[in-house]
This record gives C-alpha cells, sequence and structure tokens, in this order.
C-alpha cells in the first residue's frame, strides 16, 4: 500500500500528512506515509484543490483534512 498527502506545503496540508502518520502507527502498519509538494504530481491525479490524501494513487479525500475515525477507515478500505 502507498500512502501519499500532496499540499502546497500550508499548514492544513502538514496536519493532515500528521494526522495520517499518527494513524497508520496507531494500526500497527509499517508503511511509509510520504509527503508531496509537487502541483504537477497533484494535477495528474486529477486533484484541483489541496490537501489531498491517496492511496495507491487514488484520491481517498480532497480539500479538507478527515477525522481520524474517517481517515482510520480510509486506510482500512483502501
Amino acid at each position: 500500500m502507498t500512502i501519499k498527502v500532496l499540499g502546497s506545503g500550508c499548514p492544513t496540508c502538514k496536519r493532515l500528512h500528521n494526522n495520517v502518520e499518527a494513524i497508520v502507527k496507531k494500526m500497527g502498519l509499517n508503511i511509509k506515509v510520504e509527503y508531496s509538494d509537487d502541483l504537477e504530481e497533484m494535477m495528474k491525479l486529477g486533484a484541483m484543490s489541496s490537501p489531498v490524501l491517496a492511496i495507491n494513487g487514488q484520491i481517498k479525500a480532497m480539500g479538507r483534512v478527515p477525522s481520524d475515525k474517517e481517515i482510520e477507515e480510509i486506510i482500512k478500505n483502501s
């Protein structure tokens, strides 16, 4: 599984990245959560706003920071 947070480097984007990392750790998964501020990569995914949570190259959340419970569900269902 590949988990990536994409954003502009703003505090909201960094908060999503930190939240996802904490949830992955809490779930006991050995997965690195990548962060990218490459706007071209965001556009290739079809993202129109940031932050973006992408799993295995598919956008799972965009333009907001989902709750911890929602992030956990997204990971479980991916």
